[in-house]
């Protein structure tokens, strides 16, 4: 019966799972280009596995489920794994890094329990951390500011703005962007 739920319709979730695992993994050696590398290509198995997995079969609680814990590995505990990595361990860090798991997970709770909107996101998804940490990686070098953007990033998880779902051309978009990301960090830090 369990085997029955690795079929097609889940297998990106499961590729984005082992591209989060072979990005902490990265990240615990200190190959921090690779491990953001790991985490972009995971936020875009991420950005379609939810639409194949509807074409596939509209009503997939149990790919529904499965998304969630995924996110919490690409989203929440790869982040944490790289900034750790980066040398960003500090007492107020690991704070820092509290706050963005606790926002997340409930985030996506809120999702998985009120999902019945499905125009708009309230609140920023805990997914996007899979683009924004990687920029602002290439953008910001001070730990102190890193940290501050990371704290707006997590509260911004649980505010009640609305967000509208991103189309599938969005998501292509995005994934594009993620692409032009990696290839940034290739050129920048050889």
């Amino acid at each position: 019966m369990i085997s029955n739920i690795w079929g097609k319709r889940n297998i990106l979730t499961f590729i984005g799972i082992v591209f989060s695992i072979i990005g902490i993994y990265f990240s615990n050696i200190k190959f921090i280009n690779e491990a953001i590398i790991m985490m972009i290509l995971a936020g875009i198995c991420d950005a379609f596995d939810g639409f194949i997995a509807k074409k596939i079969n509209n009503d997939d609680t149990y790919g529904i489920q499965l998304d969630s814990l995924s996110d919490i590995i690409s989203s929440g505990i790869l982040p944490i794994s790289l900034c750790l990595s980066m040398g960003y361990d500090s007492f107020i860090d690991i704070g820092v890094y509290i706050i963005f798991i606790i926002c997340g997970i409930t985030r996506l709770a809120y999702y998985n329990v009120n999902s019945s909107n499905d125009k708009c996101f309230v609140g920023l998804p805990i997914t996007c951390s899979t683009i924004l940490i990687p920029l602002l990686y290439i953008i910001i070098k001070n730990e102190i500011i890193f940290m501050l953007a990371l704290l707006i990033l997590s509260i911004s998880f649980i505010t009640n703005i609305k967000i509208p779902k991103p189309s599938l051309r969005m998501r292509t978009v995005l994934s594009i962007m993620g692409l032009i990301v990696i290839g940034l960090i290739c050129a920048l830090f050889k």
